[in-house]
């Protein structure tokens, strides 16, 4: 038993429900903080507000991913998971296809649900949309997210969902923190927390995912056995996040290789050269 009654229709409440709270809540984060950020980056120097759409939204998506983040770890540590774990995916599948479960749990999921529907559809609705603050890749990898996270619900996963969620989403919060120093341009700290959040996403979403989660989709699927269409359905998706977390780890890998960690940020060296040009 659900939360909201039926499994399906507590998918869809929570994440049109949750979605629209998610937005409405990101509205007013952007009304609080839009105007401050930006009169601060206009202070540091010439180019710099031109970073303030991006450096807004990191601050909303580092704030939202590691909440998400830190209560995913809290019910994996305080055994909400019910031992399925990094160290034991033995359990993960215990007791399908009714498979007890807390109602912390279950809250937890549906939270997540509306969390990733506002970041599905943010690239067309709310602040920033004109000036594209998330890329369709990003687009992509949350709507997989999302569906993913509603068919471990629909079909009693949750111990398993929490456990993929976690992974694929651990490094976020690093992630936003090096956009912001590199936006920033904070020396040397931009290229240091770089290569930590690299090697964190490395470990993640590069090793762990394969070994530790695949493992037990891909082979302790079969052998509960699964339903065949959730099973092929939930490998799929997550197969999609991995290449998309392997294309991420190339860029990632690319950006060390060029140095573009070394220079100064796009649009602030584009505002310098023309206060050059006028001076010239």
């Amino acid at each position: 038993m659900t939360l909201l009654g039926d499994a399906l229709i507590s998918c869809a409440l929570a994440t049109v429900l949750g979605s629209g709270c998610f937005l409405a809540l990101r509205y007013v984060f952007y009304a609080a903080t839009y105007e401050r950020l930006r009169l601060l980056l206009r202070r540091r120097g010439p180019g710099y507000e031109m970073y303030t759409p991006v450096v807004t939204e990191e601050l909303w998506e580092g704030l939202g991913a590691s909440v998400l983040v830190a209560l995913g770890s809290w019910a994996l540590a305080s055994g909400h998971s019910a031992h399925c774990r990094l160290a034991d995916t033995s359990a993960c599948l215990l007791g399908w296809p009714h498979p007890a479960a807390p109602r912390a749990l279950h809250g937890l999921f549906l939270l997540m649900l509306g969390w990733y529907g506002q970041c599905t559809v943010k690239r067309w609705a709310g602040p920033g949309r004109r000036v594209r603050v998330q890329g369709l890749d990003a687009a992509l990898h949350h709507a997989s997210t999302l569906a993913l996270l509603a068919l471990s619900y629909s079909v009693g996963l949750l111990r398993l969902g929490l456990l993929a969620h976690w992974l694929f989403t651990v490094t976020s919060p690093l992630l936003a923190a090096s956009k912001l120093l590199h936006c920033l341009d904070v020396r040397p700290a931009k290229k240091v927390f770089f290569l930590v959040f690299a090697a964190a996403f490395f470990a993640a979403r590069v090793l762990a995912v394969p070994l530790v989660l695949l493992r037990c989709t891909l082979y302790d699927a079969w052998l509960v056995p699964l339903d065949w269409r959730a099973a092929a359905a939930g490998n799929a998706g997550l197969l999609l996040l991995y290449c998309v977390s392997l294309f991420w780890f190339g860029r990632l890998l690319g950006i060390l290789a060029t140095g573009k960690l070394d220079g100064r940020p796009r649009m602030v060296l584009t505002a310098e050269s023309r206060r050059w040009q006028k001076r010239l």
